[in-house]
């Protein structure tokens, strides 16, 4: 239901912020009536950085003082589905099953083609459209086209140098994904560990690199006429390939 104008100006409703499927929410303080409130306009948790309002951890409001700068929707969520491995929040059990295949491993969708696996159903369908060719998503400025919505929105930015997520310290990125791995420079951050020696990455990238080391894999292989020479890392494949020995040569990095 909608908030009206009309409430009791004196009724005051304590609040809380908690992260609900990583949006930053206001929820009720009583646990034995839980709910979330949206932003009517923008269908955003309210307390998402887009309103830039409420940045204490606990605060007291009134929902009619809310409703004077925003539309503001209840919501009842009955419960909120907590992981009681990492205590991460969802609003409905089915995506905190989901999100317990990350703790689990489990990856019950799997390609028919490969028979790489999935923990979401709608990751095996994108997956799909590498063996179909399938690219339904077309850039409007250019010809290029895409597997997924994501790839489009990052390329369209390309052509308008749009750079949306900041961060405190004035860096603009394209991709939330790199604004998080940014901000692990200020905070320290590495969640990335090696179980064969224990040292620990801030992305995912580098400890795959990292782990070539103890596996001696040399995925990037030279293409060069009867030269045998692998790498560990595309960038040493292409000082190779730049060097004085195959500089005339014609060449094509192949990506594993």
């Amino acid at each position: 239901m909608l908030i009206s104008e009309k409430e009791n100006l004196n009724i005051f409703t304590p609040l809380k912020r908690v992260k609900i499927e990583d949006k930053e929410a206001l929820i009720c303080a009583d646990s034995s009536s839980q709910f979330a409130l949206y932003c009517s306009n923008c269908s955003n948790l309210l307390g998402h950085p887009i309103h830039n309002i409420y940045t204490a951890p606990a605060i007291v409001v009134s929902p009619c003082e809310i409703q004077q700068q925003f539309p503001i929707e209840i919501v009842s969520q009955g419960k909120i589905y907590s992981c009681e491995d990492c205590g991460k929040n969802y609003s409905r059990p089915s995506t905190l099953k989901t999100h317990m295949r990350k703790h689990t491993g489990e990856k019950p969708y799997t390609c028919e083609i490969c028979e790489k696996s999935f923990s979401e159903k709608g990751n095996l369908k994108t997956h799909m459209r590498i063996h179909t060719g399938e690219r339904p998503f077309k850039c409007p400025n250019c010809e290029q086209t895409f597997t997924t919505q994501g790839h489009l929105t990052d390329h369209c930015r390309r052509h308008t140098n749009d750079r949306p997520f900041v961060c405190e310290c004035g860096q603009k990125f394209m991709r939330s994904s790199t604004l998080k791995i940014h901000k692990r420079t200020h905070t320290g951050e590495k969640p990335y560990k090696c179980e064969e020696c224990g040292k620990c990455f801030s992305e995912s990238g580098n400890l795959k690199t990292h782990i070539r080391i103890h596996t001696n894999e040399r995925p990037y292989k030279c293409t060069f006429v009867e030269c045998t020479k692998a790498f560990k890392t595309k960038g040493h494949l292409l000082d190779h390939l730049n060097s004085k020995q195959h500089s005339n040569a014609e060449i094509q990095v192949e990506k594993p």
